[in-house]
């Protein structure tokens, strides 16, 4: 079975990924020997001003996939990139959507909430044939606090990106259990690692796949980790299962919810 990591900052001195090509091949290895068989390349475009950095983004795409030849490591890459939302954000750029395919793009809210008007704006982009993958929503504090809302955003068709990260508890237990709560109501169709470096955010999902595989059985497995995530890359339609609205977190303090979100 391959299993599909779609969401990672791993090229050299882009954002706040890898910053050299030593931790790149480390990263990626780490990847490749977790498990991971498909690794999806997705630095954050912030602005739309990012994308003029879009040239250097493919030009060392290519040299990750040459150096990943010459090493003998047959991890398969796909490029994309991670949107800041933002209501003029652009996505006619050759990262702007996995392998250039137009249809599903990675796009993330700010921590601290849900942006207005954004329903109105995702549902423009569905009805003109453009699918968003909403990142780490279980980190997003507004969903938290509300998780009704994502039950609503999937309703009206956007798709649901967990990291495997909060699965196993590294963002605290609030997200840990959002996460979960999320996959009991069949809200979330992609895992990623979201990994930043080798330590503390590494490009790893096997400890979620295996606590996936444990908890929900083989068919959620592969649907998460091998299924929905080719039919992204390939701009393939996705059918998802009917969702149910989501359990709500035990709430904690607000000052606790922000410790362990690292504002």
């Amino acid at each position: 079975m391959q299993i599909f990591d779609i969401h990672s900052h791993v090229l050299p001195k882009i954002d706040d990924g890898s910053q050299s090509w030593e931790e790149t091949m480390e990263m990626v290895y780490q990847a490749y020997e977790s498990g991971t068989t498909d690794l999806a390349i997705t630095h954050h475009i912030l602005n739309n001003a990012d994308y003029d950095r879009e040239n250097e983004i493919l030009e060392k795409y290519e040299e990750l996939k040459a150096r990943l030849a010459n090493a003998k490591i047959p991890l398969k890459l796909h490029l994309a990139c991670e949107i800041y939302y933002q209501h003029d954000m652009e996505l006619n750029h050759k990262i702007s959507t996995y392998n250039n395919n137009g249809k599903y793009f990675l796009v993330e809210f700010p921590m601290q909430g849900i942006p207005k008007f954004v329903d109105e704006k995702f549902f423009e982009y569905i009805v003109d044939g453009k699918v968003p993958i909403l990142a780490h929503p279980e980190r997003n504090l507004g969903i938290m606090q509300n998780p009704i809302r994502a039950y609503e955003f999937v309703q009206r068709g956007v798709l649901l990106q967990v990291n495997s990260g909060s699965l196993i508890g590294r963002y605290g237990e609030e997200c840990r259990q959002l996460a979960i709560n999320l996959i009991n109501a069949r809200l979330v169709h992609f895992i990623g690692s979201d990994g930043h470096n080798t330590t503390r955010r590494p490009v790893i999902v096997k400890d979620a796949y295996e606590l996936v595989l444990e908890r929900w059985g083989e068919r959620v497995t592969q649907m998460l980790f091998e299924t929905n995530p080719r039919k992204a890359m390939r701009g393939e339609e996705i059918r998802i299962p009917e969702p149910y609205p989501v359990e709500p977190v035990r709430k904690k303090s607000k000052f606790g919810l922000f410790k362990r979100l690292g504002f």
